[in-house]
């Protein structure tokens, strides 16, 4: 059954040691217990390693101290890479998972007939507040959106809870915040020199891009209500961008590259002229108001190369027609009905 597969959890912390201990606390009561809990510390200046290691977790934590900060892409690959469970459960450290989070994931998989092609799990998620991470009524994400004009928005971001959400469904991906992903699925879309997540994006942006890969190669990704957890979330994506300088700059860089490495003729044909009108946006944007995300432009460019040879890699690969993909790409965003198991 696949409700008595072992797992992992891997955490990727930069400067994150007032969330931290309700984080790994969290894990702590998961039941079914991980076989391993990796955390990685991408040379935090606040002392997170130490939370991690000098408090009793009711699990046992190995810690990977980064000497500098890698990017979130990077960290999470090496953590990843560090386990060797079937399953691994990626988590934020300002998020706080359920007990049943783990079983509520597997058994959302349990006696479908299709569960051999769910590269990955997504929960609801709620926002969290305060450092103990208490949930709110508010929706953090209920699965991934993606939009015509290349976005993607997590589903019910901002809104107050209510029934709406309540229902498992198919969606595009799930947020790197918290999810459960398949090692073998991980395996069958790694880019040629190992990477999961494609270390170019430093962050921002890197868990769209691996759901479009995981959804080039047939990789389902399945949501389910019942396996919730609280974050935090530092950027509020419904609250815009500004005083975001960092993000900005990174997500119009990544935005591009997302799609120089995933999207072929076929869908930018199927998207116009969504796709061009937002990138005429964004480039006005960078020109005049924006200023300060201008070298994200400049960056994205002098990765061509990379792009093209990722792009190259991923749609020889593929094994999901362009008119497949691109119906997920609507205005509104699409999810799919879960059939009856």
């Amino acid at each position: 059954m696949v409700e008595a597969e072992p797992y992992a959890v891997v955490v990727v912390t930069r400067n994150h040691a007032d969330t931290l201990p309700a984080c790994l606390a969290a894990v702590g009561h998961l039941v079914p217990a991980p076989r391993q809990t990796i955390l990685v510390d991408n040379a935090s200046t606040d002392g997170s390693a130490d939370v991690a290691t000098d408090r009793k977790y009711n699990v046992t934590i190995d810690v990977l101290r980064e000497d500098h900060n890698t990017g979130f892409a990077a960290a999470a690959n090496r953590g990843i890479r560090e386990t060797g469970q079937p399953w691994v459960v990626l988590l934020n450290p300002d998020c706080a998972v359920r007990p049943d989070f783990a079983r509520q994931l597997f058994s959302a998989l349990a006696d479908r007939p299709d569960a051999h092609r769910v590269g990955s799990v997504t929960p609801k998620l709620m926002r969290a507040t305060g450092s103990n991470l208490e949930p709110s009524h508010i929706v953090d994400a209920a699965g991934m959106l993606v939009t015509p004009s290349g976005r993607h928005l997590d589903r019910g971001a901002g809104m107050t809870d209510t029934n709406e959400f309540d229902r498992p469904a198919w969606v595009f991906g799930g947020t790197g915040a918290a999810g459960l992903f398949r090692r073998e699925a991980l395996a069958d879309v790694s880019y040629p020199n190992g990477e999961i997540f494609a270390e170019s994006f430093f962050a921002y942006r890197e868990d769209a891009e691996l759901a479009w890969r995981l959804q080039l190669r047939g990789w389902r990704c399945l949501y389910t209500p019942r396996a919730m957890a609280a974050h935090a979330r530092g950027f509020k994506p419904e609250r815009g961008r500004r005083d975001h300088a960092e993000i900005n700059l990174l997500s119009v860089r990544n935005r591009f590259l997302l799609r120089g490495h995933c999207a072929d003729l076929g869908w930018h044909l199927r998207c116009l002229p969504w796709w061009l009108l937002r990138d005429l946006a964004v480039v006005g944007a960078c020109l005049t108001v924006e200023r300060t995300s201008a070298p994200g432009l400049w960056a994205a460019w002098r990765l061509r190369g990379d792009i093209r040879e990722r792009r190259r890699w991923v749609q020889q690969r593929r094994k999901t027609s362009s008119r497949q993909i691109a119906r997920w790409f609507r205005r509104r965003g699409r999810v799919e009905e879960v059939e009856a198991s």
